[in-house]
């Protein structure tokens, strides 16, 4: 039977094995080649669908912040569903109030704008309530009265066309004492009962 002399040459015996030996170690070396190779492309799909979890992962992954009340703890959460982290952020505190800065410079007048239409005219209102009575004026100026003097059975009669000229007269009234002088004429139908002493220089 042949024998294998091993690395050592045909003079090395220390290595002397025979083929079948020789056989048997390359099939356990290729077995071991192909369990290593198998553990290869075991590792390389688990590293794949890894780098596959990994890249859905930071695909789906996102951040969403919620203002909070001044004065509030900062939060943090997140949802294993959505991939969501959630940050909650409290309202900074009111800063002072600045200066007023200066007034600027004032601008262009602008155009005139157009004329608007005319309104319509609105409904007459109702009539107010009646004020109160004022307060009575100043008496006026005297006017013309009866004019002074006169006596018993006399009147008042115009003298003439003008206001207020008048004169006392005395009226005839029955059983009175008349004095007639020069002619006497006269019309209708009045009677008088009287003595004629001289009438047109004449006595009678």
């Amino acid at each position: 039977m042949p024998i294998y002399r091993g690395d050592g040459g045909s003079g090395d015996a220390s290595t002397d094995a025979y083929a079948s030996q020789v056989a048997t170690h390359a099939q356990t070396a290729t077995t071991k080649a192909n369990e290593a190779a198998a553990s290869a492309t075991a590792a390389a799909a688990s590293a794949t669908a890894a780098a596959n979890e990994a890249t859905t992962f930071n695909n789906s992954l996102g951040a969403a912040a919620t203002t909070l009340s001044a004065g509030a703890s900062a939060t943090a959460s997140y949802n294993s569903s959505t991939k969501v982290f959630t940050l909650g952020i409290p309202t900074g505190a009111t800063g002072a109030t600045g200066s007023t800065g200066s007034q600027g410079a004032t601008g262009p007048q602008g155009a005139t704008g157009a004329q608007g239409p005319q309104g319509a005219t609105g409904a007459t209102g109702p009539q107010g309530a009646t004020g109160a009575t004022g307060a009575t004026g100043a008496a006026g100026a005297d006017g013309a009265g009866v004019a002074a003097g006169g006596s018993t059975g006399q009147a008042l009669v115009k003298t003439d066309g003008t206001n207020y000229n008048t004169q006392w007269a005395t009226v005839l009234t029955a059983n009175q004492t008349i004095t007639l002088s020069g002619a006497v004429t006269g019309s209708g139908t009045t009677s008088i009962t009287t003595t004629l002493s001289t009438v047109d220089g004449g006595t009678y």
